[in-house]
C-alpha cells in the first residue's frame, strides 16, 4: 500500500511539473520606415530573400540552399559579420500583400520561437512604408535565470539596433537608385 501511494505520488509530481516550467515571455518588436520610392520598386528589394547583404551591414553573405529564392520554403544561409552563420526559412510570401515572413531553423540563433515579417505598403505620393516587425523568445526559455547573452535584454536590444539600421540602409539604398 505505501509502495502504490509513493508511486501515485511520484506519478502525480512529474504530471504536475510542466505545470510550473518556467517560459520565457514573448517579446515584440516593430519598426518602419518612409521610402521615396513607389511600392513595387521597395517590393523588388524586400521580397529578395537572398538579398539581405545588398541592405544590411551585419549580413556579409546569403545563399539560397533549398528551393528557390521568393517561394515559400527557401531556406537560405546567412553569414553575419561577426562569422556566426544562421539558416532561416521562408514561410510565408504574399506578393500580392507585399508581404513575406520567415524563421530560424538552425545555426547560431540569436533568438527562439522568431517570426519576423516584412511588409510594404503605398504611403502615397510615390512614397512606400516598410514595416519590419517580429515576435521571439530569449534563447534560454526554460529558465528564470537565464546565462549573460541568452536573457530578455540580449534579443531585444539587437534586434531593435538591427531593424532600425536596416530599413535606414534600405531607405539609402532605394533612393540612392
Amino acid at each position: 500500500m505505501k509502495l502504490a501511494r509513493a508511486l501515485m505520488s511520484l506519478l502525480l509530481a512529474v504530471s504536475a511539473a510542466p505545470l510550473f516550467a518556467v517560459e520565457a515571455p514573448e517579446m515584440k518588436i516593430e519598426h518602419s520606415i518612409v521610402i521615396n520610392a513607389p511600392p513595387e520598386a521597395v517590393w523588388e528589394v524586400v521580397s529578395d530573400f537572398n538579398g539581405l547583404p545588398r541592405w544590411l551591414a551585419t549580413i556579409t553573405e546569403s545563399r539560397i540552399i533549398l528551393g528557390k529564392n521568393r517561394e515559400v520554403g527557401a531556406i537560405r544561409e546567412l553569414r553575419r559579420a561577426n562569422g556566426t552563420k544562421v539558416q532561416e526559412k521562408l514561410i510565408v510570401y504574399e506578393p500580392w500583400n507585399m508581404s513575406l515572413g520567415y524563421t530560424y531553423i538552425g545555426g547560431q540563433v540569436g533568438a527562439t520561437d522568431y517570426f519576423p515579417t516584412m511588409t510594404v505598403s503605398d504611403a502615397g505620393n510615390g512614397t512606400s512604408k516598410v514595416v519590419w516587425k517580429a515576435h521571439f523568445k530569449r534563447v534560454a526559455y526554460w529558465t528564470d535565470e537565464p546565462p549573460p547573452g541568452q536573457d530578455d535584454a540580449t534579443p531585444l536590444n539587437t534586434l531593435n539596433k538591427v531593424y532600425v539600421m536596416g530599413l535606414e540602409s534600405m531607405k539609402q539604398m532605394i533612393e540612392g537608385q
